[in-house]
């Protein structure tokens, strides 16, 4: 069984996730990232992470904090890179989240887990919505494809 701090990339290979303080300096120096400061109003890196808006952030993390276990394996950024889709980009984050959780201090662990669970419900009650509204947009579709041929022509 995997912990939450990994996922498994879609040749089956599991990546382990863990945070160190030299970690924590590479983050903040090449991403600019302070990832123990999670709780600013400006900094909203940490719901960008738990919903999967940004593929550029999540991927510069996953470079730092699995460049160890890259090294070991001999496996090169581009060939981890062909083991991660959509899916694996979701598990990642949760990984990233839960390794980030882990590195903090005590008292900040719970407060990440509340914003990072508060993003996930709003993120379900995101796809909720479309869910129930699939059938009428799924019908507006075609007729809307339709009127934007017809503008292109004239």
């Amino acid at each position: 069984m995997m912990e939450a701090y990994q996922y498994k990339d879609t040749k089956g290979v599991i990546w382990t996730l863990s945070i160190n303080i030299g970690h924590y300096l590479q983050i903040k120096t090449k991403l600019g990232i302070d990832i123990s400061a999670s709780f600013s109003t400006e900094d909203s890196w940490i719901s960008q992470i738990a919903a999967n808006d940004d593929y550029a952030l999540l991927l510069g993390m996953l470079d730092i904090l699995t460049a160890a276990e890259r090294n070991s394996r001999e496996l090169t950024l581009d060939q981890m890179y062909e083991g991660i889709d959509g899916d694996v980009v979701a598990e990642a984050s949760t990984a990233i989240i839960e390794a980030i959780v882990l590195f903090l201090p005590a008292q900040k662990k719970e407060a990440l887990r509340l914003i990072v669970e508060t993003v996930n419900l709003g993120m379900d009650h995101a796809v909720g919505m479309l869910m129930e509204e699939k059938e009428v947009l799924l019908k507006a579709i075609p007729s809307q494809v339709e009127k934007a041929m017809r503008d292109l022509k004239n």
